[in-house]
């Protein structure tokens, strides 16, 4: 089997690690020569790799990517050839219209059973994001988050509130608390509030409006106002806010108004992980910084940049074991299932 690994020119990961080569027993590898450019790495230092130039493209069985792919390369392919990533739905469509023969293994598609787990690309880039966000927003405080007892006096220990608790959510609470903050969490999900208690942190109760299942759905305009009013005090008492609040295919829910945001204290800051979808934040303002009535909002798009190297190695790693599936079964219904078009 040949595979082939475009760079993520647009962003900062790379679809393959250099410490997932000596798995690959079975495979020929090819690269494109900036493939490892993200992570200050040099291609020379890895003799296993084979250049993945226009005549060896068009020889390749599966072709890796992280989330952008450029066109002219789907065009070179040969028939029926993989492709595996992360895909947006222009994007899917796209190459559906232009070539119908190639299969797509969108990792947004893989079933969350326990035996894709070693694949599931959202939940590994989920997790280093919740400790990444926290970490981020540790950067735009000029308080600290542990308590300090010191002979000039003590200082108390930040004040943390999680809002949307999925993978990544758990993450942030995870690691405010190892850095020793109070933490507070919410989600509108029922089973929740187990989670969120059973790593330290409070619940916020919050909303007498209750879902069920993996994911949130999304809340009527009056459910959204109470919810965001109900939430408000415990915002406004916050230092650090982080929000995850997505409902897959729409916009995301506000949950902070500006009105909020002006009620709370200066130096005070909010991580918006949810800007690319709409913001969970009235004020978020797209891959920026900005501050309003002495709060920062930051939203931007790259936090994971900061962990390059782990974002790397964890993809890496579900891509692996994706292709030694497709080695072993490639008739396997998690295939039937990343492939379905919407």
């Amino acid at each position: 089997m040949n595979i082939g690994f475009l760079s993520d020119k647009n962003g900062f990961r790379a679809p393959l690690h250099p410490d997932s080569l000596t798995k690959y027993s079975k495979t020929k590898l090819f690269v494109e020569k900036d493939i490892f450019k993200n992570l200050d790495l040099d291609l020379k230092d890895y003799k296993k790799l084979k250049n993945l130039n226009k005549t060896a493209l068009k020889q390749m069985d599966v072709v890796c990517f992280v989330d952008s792919i450029d066109l002219n390369i789907v065009k070179s392919l040969k028939p029926n050839t993989k492709i595996i990533g992360l895909f947006d739905e222009k994007t899917k469509k796209e190459i559906m219209k232009l070539r119908q023969d190639v299969a797509l293994y969108d990792f947004f598609k893989l079933p969350r059973i326990s035996r894709a787990q070693n694949m599931d690309a959202l939940s590994s880039q989920a997790n280093l994001l919740g400790y990444a966000s926290v970490l981020r927003a540790s950067l735009e405080t000029s308080n600290v988050i542990p308590m300090m007892t010191t002979a000039a006096g003590n200082i108390s220990p930040a004040k943390v509130l999680i809002l949307g608790i999925g993978v990544a959510g758990l993450q942030a609470i995870a690691t405010a608390k190892r850095l020793g903050a109070r933490v507070w969490g919410y989600d509108v999900r029922a089973d929740v509030k187990d989670q969120v208690e059973s790593l330290g942190a409070k619940f916020v109760e919050a909303s007498s409006t209750s879902q069920d299942g993996v994911y949130a759905k999304e809340l009527t305009k009056k459910e959204e106002a109470d919810l965001k009013k109900a939430l408000a005090n415990q915002v406004t008492e916050s230092d650090i806010v982080l929000t995850f609040a997505q409902i897959p295919g729409k916009k995301a829910p506000l949950l902070i108004d500006k009105k909020t945001v002006s009620k709370m204290k200066k130096n005070s800051v909010i991580v918006d992980l949810a800007a690319g979808t709409g913001g969970n934040c009235e004020l978020t303002k797209v891959g920026k910084v900005v501050q309003k009535d002495g709060v920062k909002i930051v939203g931007e798009m790259d936090i994971l940049k900061n962990v390059k190297h782990a974002a790397t190695k964890l993809y890496s790693e579900n891509i692996r074991n994706l292709v030694q599936l497709l080695e072993e079964n490639p008739e396997d219904e998690i295939f039937e299932e990343m492939s379905k078009h919407d």
